[in-house]
């Protein structure tokens, strides 16, 4: 809402506020004294209407200006009490004012000294009940902008949060890389060179999309199998891998990297600790509200594979950040002397 459109509803809501407040006085007037059906009762009540609404638009301006809607409740109150008082005596000496100046009502009614004690008693109620249902507006207004706020901080936190988590997990994986390609380029310099071809298709999408939040699964397999390409030559006939996916799940957006990491974690952990190798098997499932995606390897859990290591760390942080707890990222060791790392993202329609 524009500032033009709350100056709108602000007029809109006073003129009708105080129009159907004089419209009251005027019912109560003619209901309790028939008599009293002279032009002049008419415009009494006109003059105290608009009186009212002039009078409650400078508390308005004044409660602005001192900016007392940022104050706390408990030091408006007070103050308010007395603002209030002020405004309904200035209130009444302008009514009271137009009854003997402007109508003439000196001729009709003698003024009382008490009634106008009790008219400004009665319009002070008023005016608090206007004041309560204005700062009432504003405190509602001041929260619901700062759960905005709040908000859009926590996004930004996220934000950045993935983008640390993002910029540790590329050095780790590109050293790893690196290091690989090292040992082979003295010993085997074809199958260096493929795996620096491999290496290449994996930077292009590091920096495709790195600055992503999420990626396809089937842009995040592709990666994966460029990933697989440059380890298996490194283990020769060692390492032999599957990969097998849920059709429904190739559009299903996940944190980019997720997938390789977990079949990176299964090589450094897992395979390689194996002299005869083994394998590495990738498959996603779902149901109605999630997609599951797994990664089995042989070999065994130990220590530096659980989630205290960077790698896995990141990867469950990076997923609770997206996605939140239903992505859980979970590490399991089979009966079959096999590992699964695990997780869940939720299918959004």
């Amino acid at each position: 809402m524009n500032q033009k459109q709350r100056i709108f509803i602000y007029w809109v809501c006073q003129v009708l506020g105080w129009g159907f407040y004089t419209l009251f006085l005027l019912f109560l007037t003619l209901s309790f004294d028939q008599k009293e059906t002279s032009p002049l009762v008419i415009q009494l009540q006109f003059i105290i209407g608009v009186t009212l609404l002039i009078v409650s638009h400078g508390l308005k301006v004044f409660y602005k200006k001192y900016q007392w809607t940022t104050k706390s409740i408990k030091w408006v109150i007070l103050r308010l009490l007395l603002v209030t008082i002020a405004a309904s005596f200035l209130a009444q000496f302008i009514i009271h004012g137009a009854m003997l100046f402007v109508i003439d009502w000196e001729s009709y009614r003698p003024i009382k000294v008490n009634e106008f004690f009790v008219y400004v008693f009665n319009v002070n109620i008023i005016f608090i009940l206007w004041s309560i249902l204005y700062f009432s507006f504003h405190y509602f207004e001041n929260n619901r902008k700062k759960e905005i706020e709040n908000l859009e901080l926590r996004a930004n936190l996220k934000d950045a949060e993935v983008t640390i988590l993002k910029s540790q997990i590329n050095p780790h994986f590109l050293f790893n890389a690196l290091n690989n390609i090292r040992s082979l380029i003295l010993i085997e310099p074809e199958k260096a060179r493929d795996m620096i071809t491999h290496i290449s298709e994996l930077l292009r999408y590091f920096i495709q999309f790195n600055s992503q939040e999420t990626v396809t699964v089937q842009q995040e397999i592709e990666v994966v199998k460029d990933y697989l390409k440059l380890e298996s030559i490194q283990f020769d006939e060692r390492l032999t891998y599957s990969i097998d996916l849920d059709e429904n799940s190739l559009h299903v957006k996940i944190p980019p990297m997720s997938i390789q990491l977990l079949v990176e974690n299964a090589i450094k952990h897992g395979l390689s600790n194996l002299p005869q190798g083994g394998f590495i098997k990738i498959q996603t499932s779902s149901d109605q509200e999630s997609l599951t995606i797994s990664v089995t390897n042989s070999g065994q859990i130990n220590s530096a594979q659980s989630k205290s290591g960077i790698g896995l760390k990141n990867l469950s942080e990076r997923i609770e950040l997206v996605f939140g707890k239903v992505s859980d990222f979970e590490l399991i060791q089979n009966e079959n002397e096999t590992v699964t790392a695990m997780f869940k993202v939720p299918l959004v329609s």
